[in-house]
């Protein structure tokens, strides 16, 4: 059975936020809802500075901390692997559980009925906005809906440098698990021992 995942290469991140913007127009978020970001990190003293972009987003977790701080079991894991969200379970009202328990801070709380233009609703967001229940906790599903279509997750296709790679982590000979296999991609914070299927070149 496949067991999707990525391999992200920050040494070739530009922070140019195309992927950010191809989700949020894909999967129709709602402003200040985002379910990947670019965690910017500056070294060095001037003249001789770098800025090093690395794209977060749901690591997958085979181990589901999230899911183990849902009461209502709104979170599980489909057979590639991909974790998703129930939205008629996600009922908690105020407190998220699951949201406190990830611990790379990638889910979010569509809390808020704002919209682009706060005159109206265009009719995008009027169509786009009826998948996103208020209250609901939302993350990135590796496009889910594009993969049952044999099409790649947005932000994959929208990377201008190759930055972000998705695969097949079963599949041995593609190049991403190689890349796994042979040590040159980890997951973050390893120590977590949560079995990501995310990984980003050392």
């Amino acid at each position: 059975m496949a067991r999707y995942g990525l391999v992200i290469d920050p040494s070739r991140c530009t922070g140019c936020y195309a992927c950010l913007v191809a989700c949020k127009s894909e999967n129709s978020t709602a402003p200040g809802v985002f379910w990947i970001r670019i965690e910017e990190k500056e070294s060095g003293e001037y003249p001789k500075v770098s800025r090093t972009y690395t794209p977060m987003l749901c690591m997958q977790c085979g181990e589901m901390p999230c899911a183990q701080g849902c009461p209502t079991e709104a979170i599980t894991k489909d057979a590639t692997g991909v974790i998703l969200i129930d939205q008629e379970k996600c009922i908690c009202e105020n407190t998220k559980p699951c949201v406190g328990a990830c611990p790379f801070g990638v889910l979010t709380v569509n809390n808020n009925k704002r919209t682009y233009f706060p005159e109206y609703l265009t009719p995008f967001e009027k169509e786009a906005y009826e998948s996103h229940p208020q209250g609901v906790v939302e993350k990135c599903d590796l496009c889910y809906h594009r993969l049952t279509r044999d099409l790649l997750p947005a932000c994959v296709q929208s990377c201008p440098t190759q930055a972000i790679v998705f695969g097949d982590l079963e599949e041995r000979e593609n190049n991403l698990a190689r890349l796994v296999s042979r040590g040159d991609a980890a997951p973050l914070n390893s120590e977590l021992k949560v079995d990501p299927s995310v990984f980003y070149l050392k």
